[in-house]
């Protein structure tokens, strides 16, 4: 599934996003090409990540990337300190939909397969095994992902562009999958 034009510019946008963009381009990517939401990225740890060894191609001079699967099985919900039972900004909850401790697979196409063994090799896995973490650790702030997709948005898309819907909010990428 190949990101198309506007994708891809946001995609590389959110790249040059100083200090975070770099680190948040694979959870964009998630988002994106595997229509996880926020709250389903947010959680995602080492053990629900299933991706194959890329494969040297010689001929093309290049690794090939394979399709992986994300095995789903909780997510972490922003709510506010105000509003969680744990005093922190999200709370553990089962998948949406879904009944406690059940679970779903999700595909992951071979550009995000490259994008997460990127993210992975570039800044490996928090303490708790999460994919991916704040510049300190921890989960990814809410404040954080969303001014880096604001950002991203003004250098990837024109005015006109900028003041229509499309791609205002992370969750978008959900619904452009």
């Amino acid at each position: 599934m190949p990101l198309y034009v506007q994708d891809r510019t946001l995609m590389l946008a959110v790249r040059e996003v100083q200090r975070s963009g770099p680190r948040l381009e694979a959870f964009f990517g998630a988002m994106y090409s595997s229509a996880l939401r926020p709250e389903e990225v947010t959680a995602l740890n080492k053990r629900n990540l299933s991706i194959p060894e890329p494969e040297w191609n010689g001929a093309k001079g290049e690794y090939e990337y394979g399709w992986g699967e994300f095995h789903l099985d909780e997510a972490e919900p922003h709510a506010g300190k105000r509003w969680t039972g744990s005093g922190k900004p999200r709370d553990k909850r089962q998948l949406k939909s879904r009944s406690v401790g059940e679970g779903r697979p999700v595909p992951i196409p071979p550009e995000l397969t490259a994008l997460l063994w990127h993210h992975t090799g570039a800044y490996g896995y928090g303490p708790d095994g999460r994919l991916f973490c704040g510049e300190r650790g921890g989960e990814v702030p809410m404040i954080t992902y969303t001014r880096v997709w604001r950002a991203a948005r003004e250098l990837a898309l024109t005015k006109e562009a900028q003041a229509t819907p499309l791609a205002r909010r992370p969750y978008d990428l959900r619904h452009a999958a």
